[in-house]
């Protein structure tokens, strides 16, 4: 799947001696699997990036996206691809999550992403009194009614 559609391709390996493992081909290449094991679904990086982007400010579901892309190529509803939305709903998840290890300086952790304590992750509330951050100077010491 691209941001254009869903396709079948064909893809070659690099069989030489000094290839690395095909999911690390397509990975370098700027393709996410659905499974590091047998590779029949993977997504471009750039349709991740788009749906990531519109479901942040269009609140776009993965379902309507998935839909969306099927009738790119053929609006008919005659020859409709053989149906991957789980596959992209599983991806569209995993690629949410790395982006939050990302952010959250937790990805290139020696201990991996197991090592992630609960709540890591998550952002401070920008409403919510934080000490040195949106509250004064010795707000402790003002009088009750100002605090």
């Amino acid at each position: 799947m691209h941001t254009n559609g869903i396709h079948e391709v064909a893809i070659q390996y690099c069989g030489c001696s000094r290839a690395i493992a095909p999911h690390i081909q397509l990975l370098c290449r700027g393709f996410y699997l659905a499974s590091q094991q047998i590779v029949k679904t993977c997504m471009t990086f750039s349709l991740l990036e788009l749906l990531h982007k519109l479901a942040l400010t269009s609140k776009a579901s993965t379902y309507d996206f998935y839909h969306a892309l099927e009738k790119l190529l053929n609006n008919t509803g005659i020859s409709v691809p053989k149906n991957r939305y789980r596959a992209l709903f599983c991806i569209i998840m995993q690629w949410r999550h790395l982006k939050l290890l990302k952010w959250g300086g937790c990805a290139h952790d020696p201990a991996g992403a197991a090592a992630t304590c609960p709540g890591e992750l998550a952002l401070l509330c920008p409403s919510c009194p934080h000490p040195g951050i949106n509250l004064p100077d010795n707000w402790e010491n003002a009088p009750v009614e100002m605090q």
